[in-house]
């Protein structure tokens, strides 16, 4: 009887076991990990996922209390905001944006164009104005303009280096850098008072007064693009990239179910890498610009919906800094089955660099 009984235990775990590998052996849906069968993931994501920002989310870009006005000028445009040279604004004035910085300064320095990071690496971005014929009647329709020439007007230490601009970060001048942490790494940045950045001041200029300048900045511009950073994870089906790849246009529904980017996106949304500039049909010319990394009205939070953009499950809205146009917490309660949402951000194209790219599906984010 005890024989009888002990061989009914071990069919009905059996059939247990295979009911599960069949579930698990299912396609999983986009957004879940662990799909294939007798895989098994810890959780994609963790930290605070509907987080509130308690400070204001514009934050440098109040332009010393001169809030919006600092960037558009809503009555006479650059003029508005003291412009008296000849010629001043001219591409700012020619149409909308109610542009309020001289961008002719850009415009006419750099004609040629810029190189970043040039001569430093062999991953180099050279900018050229315009993906077409750029004039001050197109600037504003054209996303080498509105994406890098307005920001420069500002960031270009040579350029704009007024009471605006301090020169170095927003965040360390008012100390929002710290933050405690809970959980698994709490000991880690627990108190308030641990600093997560080192001593030196982090410079928002990215022109002359920097000391190093372009040079030493991350590529933008025509040949910082998707096809030279992520290479055959674009092209080859094997890692589930491909499957979402129209043209130039990258849908994230279509990607492989179950595919080291898909699990990958399972825990970090890459609006980042969408919103790379096309420049020709296919997405490996899809290029970056300053807008493409960073969201310059929204300086604190990330989260669904503000571009339009999904998160995975579970997520509301996180942290962010810098502006970054992603979830950026250097203060994540990271652990060994969670990486930083700071790593996360550049893996949207370094994807070499991911544990999903050789092969884990049971390594989330940390927000």
């Amino acid at each position: 009887m005890k024989k009888l009984l002990f061989v009914l235990v071990l069919v009905v775990l059996a059939a247990s076991v295979a009911m599960a590998q069949s579930v698990a052996g299912t396609p999983a849906p986009l957004g879940t990990q662990g799909g294939t069968a007798g895989a098994t993931f810890s959780g994609n994501v963790t930290g605070v996922l509907n987080y509130i920002p308690n400070y204001d989310v514009m934050g440098a870009h109040e332009n010393g209390g001169r809030g919006c006005a600092g960037c558009h000028a809503p009555h006479n445009g650059p003029k508005g905001n003291g412009g008296t040279a000849t010629g001043y604004g001219t591409y700012a004035t020619a149409q909308g944006g109610l542009w309020g910085e001289d961008t002719s300064a850009i415009m006419t320095s750099y004609s040629a164009g810029i190189t970043f990071n040039g001569g430093n690496s062999h991953h180099s971005g050279k900018l050229t104005w315009g993906t077409a014929a750029l004039s001050p009647a197109t600037a504003w329709t054209d996303a080498t303009y509105t994406g890098v020439a307005t920001c420069l007007s500002c960031h270009d230490g040579s350029v704009s280096s007024g009471a605006m601009l301090s020169g170095y970060s927003y965040e360390q001048a008012f100390g929002l850098l710290n933050g405690a942490s809970y959980g698994f790494n709490s000991n880690r940045n627990g108190a308030l008072s641990t600093a997560l950045y080192g001593p030196n001041p982090i410079p928002t200029f990215l022109g002359g007064t920097t000391g190093s300048g372009y040079g030493y900045t991350h590529p933008v511009g025509q040949t910082a693009n998707l096809g030279a950073v992520l290479g055959s994870v674009l092209t080859n089906a094997s890692y589930g990239l491909a499957a979402g790849v129209s043209g130039n246009a990258i849908s994230v529904a279509a990607l492989t179910p179950n595919s080291p980017y898909a699990n990958f996106v399972a825990s970090y949304y890459p609006g980042a890498m969408l919103a790379a500039v096309p420049q020709s049909a296919s997405a490996g010319g899809n290029f970056v610009v300053c807008t493409t990394c960073h969201n310059q009205h929204n300086m604190a939070v990330y989260g669904g919906g503000q571009r339009g953009e999904a998160v995975p499950a579970g997520v509301t809205q996180v942290r962010t800094i810098f502006f970054v146009n992603g979830g950026y917490n250097p203060g994540a309660p990271y652990d060994p089955t969670h990486e930083p949402s700071t790593m996360r951000f550049c893996q949207q194209c370094h994807f070499s660099f991911s544990s999903e790219y050789f092969g884990a599906t049971n390594v989330g984010t940390a927000y």
